[in-house]
C-alpha cells in the first residue's frame, strides 16, 4: 500500500501535524495483512523530523517496524529528517 503525503501538505512540519496525519492514515487506510505500508515523499517539498517523527512512531507501532518503508526520496529535507530518525526508529 502506497501512502502519498503531499495529501497532507507541501510542506509538512509540525510534530502536531504529522499526530493528525497519522490518525488519518490508520482510520482511513487499512494495509492487508503483511502489506508493506510505502510513505511516499513525491511532491512534498520539505518535512521535518517532528513530522515524520510523529507518522512513522505511530505506523511503526500499528505494522510493526518491518512493514513500514520510506520510498527512496532525492529531496534533502526528507533525506535530513530520516538521517535525524534513523536512532530512533532503528
Amino acid at each position: 500500500m502506497k501512502i502519498k503525503l503531499a495529501k497532507f501538505g507541501e510542506i509538512l512540519t509540525s510534530r502536531e501535524a504529522g499526530r493528525e496525519a497519522a490518525l488519518a492514515i490508520k482510520a482511513y487506510q487499512k494495509p492487508a495483512e503483511g502489506e508493506i505500508v510505502e510513505l511516499d515523499f513525491e511532491d512534498v517539498l520539505a518535512v521535518g523530523p517532528s513530522w515524520l517523527g510523529e507518522v512513522l512512531a505511530a505506523l511503526i507501532a500499528e505494522y510493526g517496524k518491518s512493514r513500514v518503508v520510506c520510498l527512496p526520496s532525492e529531496n534533502r529535507s526528507v533525506i535530513e529528517s530520516l538521517n535525524i530518525l534513523k536512532a530512533e526508529i532503528s
